[in-house]
């Protein structure tokens, strides 16, 4: 039998201040609410000696799925910690699409030593290109725009307002158009 999902239940985007992140997503998660930081492995050489961090993709982005309701409360109990990004019209938290976050989970989460790289906010010159979606391989799933970066061609995953990242070119046998 499917699992019912909560029509409330979005993710939304937090931007946490003062290097935040971990104690804030313990109190989430300790509250049964599942959250999504963006993670990448950052090669360290300190005091002679080579080590791998693993780091946040983008220092100030948390990700949370959850009802409006319970994030106005948490906001409320928690208001110098964070801002959740809004709907600049209407001035409430403002959901992501799942299939937007759905891509950018699966193009973050995957170590497959292609670099993926934050682009900064979403922003007017990454939206242009040609729509596709990776129909085989470890990012099965993902649609993005392809965009020319830097003499190379990228992938780009958008969050509407949120974020931009990039992971280097794929073999277009991998990938389909989308209309």
């Amino acid at each position: 039998m499917p699992q019912q999902v909560d029509p409330e239940l979005h993710w939304f985007a937090f931007k946490v201040f003062y290097n935040r992140i971990k104690p804030l997503q313990r109190d989430i998660n300790a509250e049964g609410v599942r959250t999504y930081v963006a993670m990448q492995v950052v090669e360290t050489f300190q005091q002679g000696k080579l080590s791998y961090v693993e780091k946040p993709l983008i220092p100030s982005l948390l990700f949370v799925y959850a009802t409006e309701a319970w994030i106005r409360d948490f906001k409320y109990r928690h208001e110098s910690d964070f801002l959740c990004y809004s709907d600049p019209a209407t001035r409430r938290p403002a959901p992501i699409a799942d299939a937007e976050m759905k891509s950018f989970q699966i193009l973050t989460s995957v170590r497959s030593g292609r670099k993926v790289e934050y682009l900064g906010v979403d922003a007017p010159q990454y939206r242009r290109g040609e729509r596709v979606r990776v129909a085989a391989g470890l990012y099965k799933g993902v649609e993005g725009v392809i965009k020319r970066i830097k003499s190379d061609r990228k992938l780009l995953v958008c969050l509407s307002g949120v974020a931009v990242v990039a992971m280097s070119w794929m073999d277009p046998a991998y990938l389909e158009k989308l209309d």
